[in-house]
């Protein structure tokens, strides 16, 4: 009986692995692999894809950013993006040139990323820049391997065990299979395979969006053609939660030739800044008369300015998110003990100056904005987030800034909300003055960088703000900001000379 005992036991493993069908996720798994390997087929094949050592693409269009237009709704004017990138597959090298132009600014840069170190150029103001090795790392170079099909099916092809077939999808008419992967950087990616051409049409991802919640960013491919024994895309088109951010004609080299010295920028003449610090510390910033900036506390380069009056807080711009504003409101609470946050103030409508506004909402705040924004502040308020406000909803309250101008005033404390616009960067567009303090505080007109690299040629919106400056006869001695450190008037009129009028001392 022991003998018998003891032969049952030792045949129990086989007789179970005689009877385990594969799992969900084996039979996702194995189909997700054969979807990518016919797709693989349809590049070029696995040889042809692999071979792939260097890599150059040109992407020119139209741009229209999402939440970044002068106004929140269309008509949009388009802006305008050209950027060529340069891939050293086989040594882990990119150089990337980009020229950007729109809604008050034009930038003109180059980004060269080698052996774990990186080096920004910004030809605009002619400096160079060391970027932190933490950012330039293999992690920021696979980034780049998202832009074109074949490098994410070489990827996927690197990566096997994180695929999982999604299911069937009809896109742009005709039917896809949808399978997903996670890339090196860890980006959770699902790509679209056209069941006939096997080519893949798009790819998307889920982030946040401060409208509508949860959304997929899309990238679409079309337009196929062979270079170098590859199919590479003409047309490159990027949407946001269905709206079409960008629209580009695209450009394949593939197996260029290159030397070391491909990689390097002639930058003579350039100035030698140091690093861009890769961590801002949160601070709170004392200007004095009750008057404080709340620096990094709704992510990195985003401040709110609060201002204490005798029964009540005025809070400007709620950058970032939910949970950063979250985070502000309780800085601002230490900072000014007691005291509601009756106002939060946004300067303009754009999604990093209005991400964190349902945190303020939920505090109880009316929302002091232009006619022209209440719109986006509404549908904000109702997006389907996971906050404060989803828990205990709250219908947005306003006070409008009508005719250019808001004060608010307690007899001792005095803010004036005045509406620069119309401005390159936006229709509509808010300043907080404080004329008993000599201060202004403003997002996106002007900002100084976080480190001590040259700010070049002054931008149109700069220049356009220290018009309205003259105009107005501000007496204004600092100027503090959303983005970068509070300034001296000197340091502004330095920025945007030569022979740009200023402000009124």
């Amino acid at each position: 009986m022991l003998r018998l005992s003891l032969l049952s036991l030792a045949l129990l493993p086989l007789l179970a692995l005689a009877d385990n069908p594969e799992t969900l996720t084996e039979r996702s798994n194995e189909r997700a692999r054969g979807v990518i390997d016919a797709a693989v087929a349809a590049m070029g094949g696995a040889e042809a894809v692999q071979s792939v050592k260097v890599l150059q693409l040109t992407l020119e269009g139209e741009t229209w950013p999402r939440l970044q237009m002068q106004t929140p709704q269309a008509p949009y004017q388009d802006g305008y993006s050209k950027e060529v990138l340069l891939l050293d597959l086989a040594n882990s090298r990119v150089k990337l040139e980009t020229r950007l132009r729109g809604n008050g600014f034009e930038n003109h840069g180059t980004v060269v990323l080698k052996r774990g170190e990186g080096t920004n150029y910004d030809h605009r103001a002619r400096s160079v820049t060391a970027i932190p090795a933490a950012q330039a790392s293999q992690q920021q170079f696979v980034q780049y391997q998202r832009r074109l099909p074949n490098l994410i099916l070489r990827q996927a092809l690197d990566r096997p065990t994180s695929l999982r077939y999604l299911g069937e999808e009809t896109f742009n008419g005709a039917p896809h299979d949808v399978v997903t992967f996670v890339m090196p950087d860890t980006q959770q990616i699902a790509l679209y395979v056209d069941a006939k051409t096997r080519l893949i049409s798009k790819y998307d991802l889920i982030y946040v969006d401060p409208l509508t919640g949860d959304e997929a960013a899309e990238v679409l491919f079309s337009d196929y053609t062979d270079s170098g024994g590859v199919k590479v895309p003409q047309r490159w088109e990027f949407r946001q939660a269905g709206e079409v951010a960008s629209r580009f004609s695209a450009q394949v080299a593939i197996n260029p030739a290159i030397s070391d010295a491909t990689f390097e920028v002639a930058a003579d003449g350039y100035a030698k800044a140091q690093p861009v610090p890769t961590e801002l510390p949160q601070r709170v910033e004392d200007l004095g008369g009750g008057v404080y900036v709340i620096h990094n506390g709704a992510g990195q380069n985003q401040n709110t300015l609060a201002v204490a009056f005798d029964d009540f807080v005025l809070a400007v711009e709620a950058p970032g998110s939910s949970a950063g504003a979250e985070n502000v409101i309780q800085r601002i609470k230490e900072t000014i003990p007691g005291k509601p946050i009756r106002y939060i103030a946004m300067t303009h409508h754009h999604g990093d100056h209005i991400g964190g506004l349902r945190g303020f909402i939920a505090e109880g705040a009316t929302v002091v904005t232009t006619p022209g924004n209440r719109g986006v502040v509404e549908s904000l308020a109702q997006a389907p987030q996971k906050d404060r406000l989803a828990r205990a909803p709250r219908t947005p309250e306003f006070l409008f800034v009508e005719k250019g101008r808001r004060v608010i005033s307690d007899g001792k404390q005095t803010v004036e909300l005045l509406d620069v616009g119309p401005h390159p960067h936006a229709r509509e567009l808010l300043v907080a003055y404080l004329p008993k303090q000599r201060l202004l505080f403003q997002g996106d007109l002007f900002a100084m960088p976080n480190n001590d690299a040259p700010l070049g040629p002054p931008q149109e919106s700069s220049l356009a703000f220290a018009q309205f400056l003259k105009n107005k006869k501000l007496r204004v001695d600092k100027i503090a900001s959303v983005h970068g450190r509070t300034v001296s008037i000197e340091e502004f009129v330095q920025a945007v000379q030569p022979g740009t009028p200023t402000a009124a001392r």
